[in-house]
């Protein structure tokens, strides 16, 4: 293994293998179709389907085939020509459904994403400049109207403002771009309390902002664990997203006002709502509020590793802060929360699907992270260990050869899987939860070549 080597090329050989596998299924049109539409069937909503989405449709698809072409050049002609079928096939469902939400997952931003991943040659670059306009038109629409509890697709990566500001920020200059730049830093600012009455980082006046109403929850079973409100701390869905948002907008040279005073109040908000726990610092789901509407240190829980919720994906959005600040305080304490999550994962081994969300090549793409960004031998050790894990759920005998584990409570009322107590495996080709996001993780770590794709999580 050399220097700048994350494995031993034994690993990565294995690895490289059987994400090119997984890819080359991805290439069957009908596999694909068939496999989002049984996942779907059991989970009792749509998970995949061949259209425009970037995290569960034919634009993920088209951004994992981009990748594979940038880090297997000898192929790398047969990887374009997919990328540009399937961002065909994403473009082409928007003619019957126009994406009318600007955000990555289902919106303008995720499609745009995809057609920038493709755009190696240049050729995208009127389709681009459009969408680019478009979404600036529809983020100036975009957002809570007066009255309006907050909900977390208002600011989230997922569906918001964090995931929209992301993706601006790695485009190259115009007006569309700097408006939706602007835009989404000037509003993720203002919703920062950066100096509250208390002035302190676990004050109940700095988390208020954040707030989610026990109405808008959105799963089953919150207002019962939560019942008076709670601010989510998951980078998917929490506040760590806007941090990292926003610290990418510093790091790309935008110099708003309060926009350095705001990453430095969701670092020190973050680094507060940590807890030594058992292996070391640890944070929850979320921070809870209680009956009096102060938050509610004492009933957090600790959060499963993951990249949706705890430590990997909340340390990721510090190291990105640290990074943004020169602060070596917070990339230590960013450094210790995703060792400490490494132990906990050691510790206690548990039922996980492989896929990036929820499962094992999320916590990859961020062990990634802090083994090529910090000095952490920890995470460097830990790459192997976490593909031979991620490679021992792989079967060639399944259609897409991973298959993605939902536990119960992920199905719908009535569908086949709220009727199964221990959960089930099933076949799905998407980015996010699928087949696509575990081959993306797997070549990042096999291959020296950047994994641009991961931007579109905030991850990368």
């Amino acid at each position: 293994m050399t220097d700048t080597d994350l494995l031993p090329s034994a690993t990565a050989s294995r690895a490289r293998k059987v994400a090119v596998e997984i890819l080359h299924r991805l290439c069957d049109r009908e596999l694909v179709v068939e496999a989002g539409q049984a996942a779907s069937a059991m989970v009792g909503r749509p998970v995949w389907e061949p259209g425009a989405a970037l995290y569960a449709g034919a634009a993920g698809s088209a951004l994992a085939f981009a990748h594979a072409a940038r880090a297997c050049p000898d192929s790398a002609g047969h990887w374009w020509a997919q990328a540009h079928q399937w961002l065909k096939l994403a473009a082409a469902s928007t003619r019957e459904r126009p994406l009318r939400r600007p955000g990555l997952s289902l919106g303008t931003t995720g499609i745009a994403f995809a057609v920038a991943g493709c755009d190696e040659d240049d050729r995208y670059v009127r389709t681009l400049r459009g969408l680019d306009t478009r979404l600036a038109e529809q983020l100036a629409r975009f957002g809570p109207s007066a009255g309006r509890a907050l909900i977390v697709h208002d600011y989230d990566v997922i569906s918001g403002l964090a995931g929209i500001l992301g993706y601006a920020c790695r485009r190259p200059a115009g007006t569309a771009v700097q408006r939706i730049t602007a835009r989404g830093v000037e509003r993720l600012v203002a919703r920062c309390a950066t100096d509250g009455p208390d002035g302190g980082a676990l004050s109940t006046s700095r988390w208020r902002p954040w707030r989610i109403a026990p109405e808008n929850y959105g799963r089953e079973g919150e207002r019962e664990l939560h019942p008076h409100g709670y601010v989510d701390l998951g980078l998917a869905h929490g506040v760590p997203g806007p941090l990292a948002a926003l610290s990418r907008a510093w790091l790309a040279g935008h110099r708003a006002p309060g926009l350095r005073e705001a990453i430095r109040a969701l670092a020190d908000q973050l680094v507060a709502a940590s807890w030594p726990g058992e292996h070391g610092r640890t944070w929850s789901r979320v921070m809870p509020f209680d009956a009096s509407g102060e938050i509610a240190p004492s009933l957090r829980q600790p959060a499963d590793p993951a990249y949706c919720y705890g430590a990997p994906g909340i340390t990721s959005a510090l190291l990105d802060a640290a990074e943004a600040l020169g602060d070596e305080s917070v990339r230590a304490a960013a450094i210790e929360g995703f060792e400490t999550a490494l132990l906990q994962m050691e510790a206690r081994p548990r039922r996980t699907g492989p896929g990036l969300c929820h499962g094992l090549a999320g916590v990859l793409l961020i062990c990634r992270k802090f083994a090529t960004r910090t000095r952490s031998a920890a995470a460097r050790a830990a790459l192997e260990r976490l593909v031979d894990r991620l490679l021992g759920g792989c079967d060639p005998s399944h259609p897409l050869i991973v298959r993605d584990y939902k536990p119960q409570v992920a199905g719908e009322p009535g569908s086949v899987l709220a009727a199964s107590p221990d959960g089930a495996w099933i076949d799905h080709p998407g980015l996010l939860d699928g087949a696509a996001g575990v081959a993306l993780a797997l070549l990042s770590v096999a291959e020296r070549v950047p994994p641009r794709w991961a931007h579109a999580l905030l991850a990368g």
